[in-house]
């Protein structure tokens, strides 16, 4: 069953029957090019609404508890910025500035309820550049580096060591640290998986399965050593 706009909060979206049909007169209202379209989730066909141009998209759903149209902003896959506004207005303008190419910076200069973050403006910079970011911010030690890293210090450094690690994009997913070539790739893309087991470590290749089948913990030289062959074999 799919969610129905409240009345209270949003009698327009009510009296246009669905977020997606309100947003696709405001973009006609503003001689706007765009096609507002419903939404992934079946659930959200009446309170949300998607809008995408090449490889850019915005998505929009609906506050539950207070008239707020959230918005995300995706760039080849990626996340890009966010927004929150109760101006149905303003999230026409929005999608209209970002699907036109805008840079983050200039779509957050240019409507105050989009915030973004320097992992964006990297990723504008080509993905070499959000990689290199993320992978400082793993190796920080001034309190900026994220929590689920926990563990993971001893590989770490040892990986940070090889320049063919160091191109590929870290990130963790339930604790386990993964490398996979791109930004955007899904997780199942990873080629290689590493589980901390107190200072030592758990690695696997594609196959993130093969972490709870491996009895015997590695060294953090070791690992990196694995990762590399698991590297290869992926090649």
């Amino acid at each position: 069953m799919s969610a129905a706009p409240d009345p209270l909060h949003y009698p327009d979206i009510v009296a246009a029957g669905d977020l997606r049909t309100a947003l696709q007169a405001r973009f006609e209202e503003s001689g706007v090019p765009l096609r507002a379209e419903v939404p992934s989730s079946p659930g959200w066909i009446r309170v949300g609404a998607r809008v995408e141009t090449g490889d850019r998209q915005v998505t929009v759903l609906m506050a539950v508890d207070d008239r707020a149209f959230l918005l995300d902003f995706w760039m080849r896959g990626v996340a890009m910025a966010r927004g929150r506004t109760a101006d149905l207005g303003e999230v026409a303008a929005g999608i209209g500035t970002f699907l036109s190419g805008a840079a983050v910076a200039v779509l957050g200069a240019t409507h105050g309820f989009v915030t973004y973050g320097e992992f964006a403006e990297a990723f504008e910079r080509g993905e070499p550049e959000a990689i290199a970011l993320t992978w400082r911010r793993f190796l920080a030690k001034d309190g900026t580096a994220p929590p689920h890293r926990r563990g993971l210090d001893g590989f770490l450094r040892a990986a940070a060591e090889e320049p063919r690690l160091r191109a590929l994009y870290p990130f963790t997913s339930h604790w386990d640290f993964g490398l996979r070539p791109g930004v955007a790739d899904a997780a199942s893309r990873a080629v290689a998986w590493v589980r901390p087991v107190g200072d030592r470590y758990l690695v696997a290749g594609r196959d993130r399965g093969d972490l709870d089948r491996i009895a015997d913990p590695v060294g953090a030289h070791d690992a990196v050593a694995l990762v590399l062959a698991a590297l290869d074999r992926g090649a």
